[in-house]
């Protein structure tokens, strides 16, 4: 349990944040597929008081898991080879971010990931000077439509990052995605991909595309800690303010392990990659 969200909630300038009653946290639990299915799950937390050096048992949480549902089944947003799409379906911090607004949590990031692409020793995603968005291998890179549907919103024209410099001030919190473009895929859910390089889109509002289509260039605006994509997909068209929704990628190629190196090429369907896996298209 790496976050735990209480009263105060993280200082963010973008942000007014009221004051919380309670805490929240959010675990995942991992079942490996050979293991039996759970029918009912509850919680026991063991807590240590440090300022009474007890510990606290909390006990709780009680529901039956839902079997019934299916990640969406999308294409890839990139093409080409030695790519890894980290901090999806992980322990890692796009899990954990959570917006408490209106008596409601929302968690857009949830199943969202970041992209990088690798150099054919899959030891680096950059050559050169880190601080020049040239020297990334993913850099202006091609971004696909993932599924037939219509172009929400573009929003250009925004500065980029000097390469791992984090160097940009952001006035809002919308600022924090950048450049970005939000495709409606219908039935309530939308495609976000952040990040874009400005004046570097094939699309406007309104316009309605096909899975596969091109709609602009991976770039480093915004929040962004060197050249990346951030996609996710949600069930409103907002970054942070809406609840993110599971998906997989209808195919790829595992070819390798990031810093481990090459492996017999395996192809899976319907599936989303592990942590450091490295896949092609």
């Amino acid at each position: 349990m790496p976050f735990i969200h209480k009263d105060p909630l993280p200082s963010i300038p973008e942000i007014q944040s009221d004051k919380i009653s309670n805490y929240y946290i959010s675990i995942q639990l991992p079942i490996e597929l050979s293991k039996n299915k759970p029918s009912r799950i509850s919680h026991r937390l063991i807590l240590k008081d440090t300022f009474l050096h007890k510990y606290v048992t909390v006990e709780g949480g009680k529901f039956t898991p839902r079997f019934n549902e299916t990640p969406l089944s999308i294409s890839s947003p990139v093409k080409g080879d030695n790519w890894i799409f980290i901090n999806q379906s992980t322990n890692e911090y796009h899990f954990y971010t959570m917006f408490f607004v209106g008596g409601k949590l929302l968690y857009g990031e949830r199943f969202a990931f970041d992209n990088l692409q690798l150099n054919d020793q899959m030891t680096n995603y950059f050559e050169g000077d880190p601080k020049v968005n040239e020297s990334y291998f993913n850099y202006k890179d091609t971004l696909y439509a993932v599924a037939d549907g219509a172009i929400l919103k573009v929003t250009d024209g925004r500065p980029e990052n000097k390469g791992d410099s984090q160097d940009l001030v952001f006035a809002s919190i919308d600022e924090y995605g950048g450049n970005y473009v939000i495709l409606d895929i219908g039935n309530g859910l939308y495609a976000f991909y952040a990040h874009c390089a400005p004046n570097e889109f094939f699309v406007a509002q309104g316009d309605v595309v096909k899975e596969g289509d091109p709609i602009a260039l991976l770039g480093n605006s915004g929040n962004s800690t060197a050249p990346h994509l951030h996609f996710q997909i949600t069930d409103e068209p907002s970054l942070f303010l809406s609840c993110g929704q599971p998906f997989v990628i209808k195919s790829y190629t595992k070819v390798g392990e990031f810093e481990i190196g090459k492996s017999a090429p395996v192809t899976y369907t319907n599936a989303m990659m592990e942590f450091l896996s490295v896949i092609c298209f």
